[in-house]
């Protein structure tokens, strides 16, 4: 299994990316699926505590995760932006499954407090999978390197914020880029954060890219954004981690 076989799945939402495609009914108009939601947990490691935090989540919570009834886990770490930096993501079924405790709840509770001496902060929160805005990878892409790009829209413009970026992820579609994956923050986060990852195979295509972007929007005649729409954009570059990952069966 990879936009989410997993790391597709991962890559669908967290820009996510879910992407799915509703069978149709000979009779009636199937509902389409609803967006999938994904979970992600930002961690800050202490410095000098990254390969001790690394070999913890291999070795140990890795494990009792599974254990506990976890079968898909993504994770990633920046390469360029905040040292110590990584990104989990994890799919979920609805917010009652935060109702259901693991079942080795004690376990993963001891497991866990250990990793307080490696983590300077943590933060959890909510994406919804935007598959309108996004560009599927091809299937069975295998994540590798990513650009996030996480953006503020200001209140009131969102709507001219998607229009905006729908013509824009066609027009990186044009590119070397492999994929362009949005998505939204919503509970643990603002509403108006939208997160847009656009993946490569490598840091010389990310090389690359800017030049294919100016050529593929020139020949798109791309406008350019109205000003007031975005307050704020960060980016970061990420890469797929698969060995701090834990990949559901095939």
């Amino acid at each position: 299994m990879n936009i989410l076989k997993y790391n597709m799945k991962c890559i669908a939402v967290f820009g996510g990316l879910a992407i799915a495609a509703a069978a149709p009914s000979a009779v009636l108009a199937q509902q389409p699926a609803a967006p999938q939601v994904m979970e992600v947990t930002l961690v800050h490691v202490k410095p000098g505590q990254e390969q001790a935090y690394q070999d913890w989540q291999k070795s140990t919570a890795n494990p009792v995760r599974i254990k506990g009834g976890v079968k898909e886990r993504g994770a990633w770490s920046t390469s360029l932006g905040p040292g110590g930096e990584y990104y989990f993501v994890s799919p979920i079924t609805g917010l009652s499954s935060y109702d259901t405790p693991p079942s080795n709840q004690a376990e993963a509770a001891a497991v866990f407090e250990k990793s307080r001496s490696m983590v300077a902060d943590a933060r959890i929160y909510l994406i919804t999978a935007r598959p309108e805005l996004s560009v599927a990878p091809k299937p069975g892409y295998q994540a590798k390197v990513a650009v996030l790009s996480t953006q503020n829209v200001s209140p009131g413009r969102v709507s001219a914020y998607t229009a905006n970026l729908k013509a824009l992820t066609a027009v990186v579609a044009k590119t070397n880029a492999k994929g362009v994956l949005v998505s939204q923050s919503g509970l643990g986060g603002d509403p108006n954060e939208f997160n847009v990852l656009v993946m490569f195979d490598s840091f010389a295509d990310l090389d690359r890219f800017p030049a294919e972007f100016a050529k593929a929007s020139t020949a798109a005649k791309l406008p350019p954004e109205a000003a007031g729409i975005v307050g704020r954009t960060n980016y970061r570059v990420l890469r797929y981690r698969p060995d701090l990952s834990i990949v559901p069966a095939r």
